[in-house]
């Protein structure tokens, strides 16, 4: 009974969500009708009128009150490309902690909007991923039968996540092990003050002189959780002054 008190509560927020961007119907957030992504019509008492209109370069139709919004706005909860949703696939977006990357899978994001690949997780049986599960009921895995009833789709249309290939060749061939990563996130949080009481970070793994990878630090109960990532493609090397993969080598790296 309360598992389907909750379902309930879920479609009535689903239902209130959907009447703001579903393609290819009024929006009562806006009153446009999205042909596309990149084309409308203006909407009164629930129906489409006058000529279609087409969004500007690098825009999409959104249910924002401006319509046509630039993509990088979007950001699938507050802000949706109505006629889209590849955008939000496998994309940390509006510094949420969670990204579908899957149907059925979500992944924690860091705090630079990177998707932490060894931290993918799996929705219950019978729910699906939807990103704006997160901002609509504070949960990303949404039942497949309540998104079926106001006729939304998981937000990745791929049934498994296979992450990209971001470890550098120059790397270090071995991941360090548990008690290595534990210990460079102890001294980096000695050695830096403004790190001493932050509950996680991003420092250097100072064993690879490359500067190619370092270490996500997030405190727990006892001693740290830790995650060993790399820097690759366009921005190899990871700057410990940003904490963030950049172009140019920091100074001081091989």
């Amino acid at each position: 009974m309360r598992r389907i008190i909750a379902t309930l509560a879920i479609v009535a927020s689903l239902l209130a969500f959907v009447e703001a961007q579903i393609c290819k119907e009024c929006q009562t957030s806006n009153d446009v009708y999205c042909h596309n992504q990149t084309s409308y019509q203006n909407c009164m008492k629930n129906a489409a009128f006058g000529d279609i209109v087409n969004c500007p370069t690098g825009t999409v139709c959104s249910n924002s009150v401006d319509v046509c919004v630039d993509k990088s706005l979007v950001d699938g909860s507050t802000v949706v490309d109505v006629c889209g949703t590849s955008a939000s696939c496998q994309a940390c977006l509006s510094n949420n902690k969670y990204a579908c990357v899957s149907q059925t899978q979500f992944a924690r994001c860091s705090s630079s909007g990177v998707i932490l690949s060894s931290s993918v997780f799996s929705c219950d049986e019978g729910e699906i991923c939807i990103l704006a599960g997160l901002a609509n009921f504070n949960n990303i895995c949404v039942p497949s039968c309540a998104a079926d009833f106001v006729g939304l789709t998981s937000t990745c249309s791929n049934s498994e996540y296979e992450p990209s290939s971001t470890t550098s060749t120059s790397s270090p061939a071995t991941t360090p092990s548990t008690s290595v990563q534990a210990d460079g996130c102890t001294a980096a949080a000695n050695a830096d003050s403004s790190l001493s009481s932050a509950t996680y970070f991003f420092t250097s793994y100072t064993a690879d002189a490359t500067c190619r990878s370092y270490l996500y630090c997030q405190r727990a109960t006892t001693g740290w959780t830790t995650v060993f990532l790399s820097c690759s493609g366009t921005k190899p090397y990871f700057d410990p002054t940003t904490s963030n993969c950049v172009a140019t080598k920091p100074n001081g790296c091989t």
